[in-house]
């Protein structure tokens, strides 16, 4: 049914956004714009995304009746949280005029010339 080379990658891509929203965090760069929300959003709805993946190709046959239905909650959950976590991903960029004033923390509301972060 799934092969091991299926769930290593899963695994190794889970590893890999951790590593970013880890860096992002620790530099202190994780929401000083709104590209580095969007970012962060991003990232989390993808994490949550490998974690339905992975649970998605295990075995289920070993598992109780009751275990199995507690476990397709927490997919289910998992799936809502990065449905979510991506719209307001969206929410945060469309507010922005354009790449670069998302980059650069500039607010279509305000249109101010400014960036977020000079204030």
């Amino acid at each position: 049914m799934t092969t091991i080379s299926e769930r290593a990658l899963l695994e190794r891509a889970l590893i890999a956004i951790e590593q970013v929203m880890a860096r992002n965090n620790a530099t202190g760069r994780a929401a000083d714009t709104p590209a580095r929300q969007a970012i962060e959003m991003c990232l989390t709805s993808a994490a949550a995304l490998v974690d339905v993946a992975q649970a998605l190709l295990r075995d289920a046959a070993s598992r109780s009746p009751e275990a199995l239905a507690s476990e397709w909650q927490t997919l289910i959950g998992h799936t809502k949280t990065a449905s979510r976590t991506a719209h307001q991903a969206v929410l945060v960029l469309s507010a922005q005029r354009d790449l670069v004033a998302a980059q650069d923390g500039v607010r279509i509301a305000g249109e101010s010339a400014v960036p977020e972060h000079a204030h």
